[in-house]
């Protein structure tokens, strides 16, 4: 599974806004991410579609988690970021072989990959990376 610069980028700015105790603006994400201001704009965009991110207006406004991070899960985010998980044909029987010998592999795989998606929250990623690191993420 490879994912695209899309959802490593709009996991990221998730994962900074979980770290964030107040909203963040465009230009802190843009400094915190190093994501070009146009393109942080339509990840931003395409998460408060997808009601993983709230944007509030006014001088003290900017960006922050529409849920808590233990409610919002890796796939969730994916799925926002039009970037999920695709099993190839062949694990949903549409593929021209019926012998085909990866079927029963691939759909197992797809099967774990999505439970592990669906499972692993916003919550974990922050945990796991505090755990792992004293040092404080935020760039000042």
């Amino acid at each position: 599974m490879r994912l695209s610069t899309r959802a490593t980028y709009g996991m990221r700015l998730c994962f900074m806004l979980a770290l964030a105790r107040s909203p963040l603006s465009a230009s802190q994400l843009v400094r915190q991410t190093d994501v070009g201001i146009k393109y942080l704009e339509q990840l931003l965009a395409m998460l408060k579609r997808g009601e993983i991110v709230f944007a509030y207006r006014g001088k003290s406004g900017g960006y922050m988690l529409a849920r808590e991070p233990q409610f919002i899960t890796i796939g969730d985010m994916l799925v926002a970021l039009d970037d999920g998980f695709d099993a190839p044909e062949c694990v949903w029987g549409v593929c021209d072989d019926i012998y085909c010998p990866n079927r029963n592999v691939l759909g197992k795989l797809n099967e774990g990959i999505n439970n592990v998606l669906q499972s692993v929250t916003l919550l974990d990623m922050v945990n796991d990376y505090r755990s792992g690191c004293g040092a404080p993420f935020l760039k000042s």
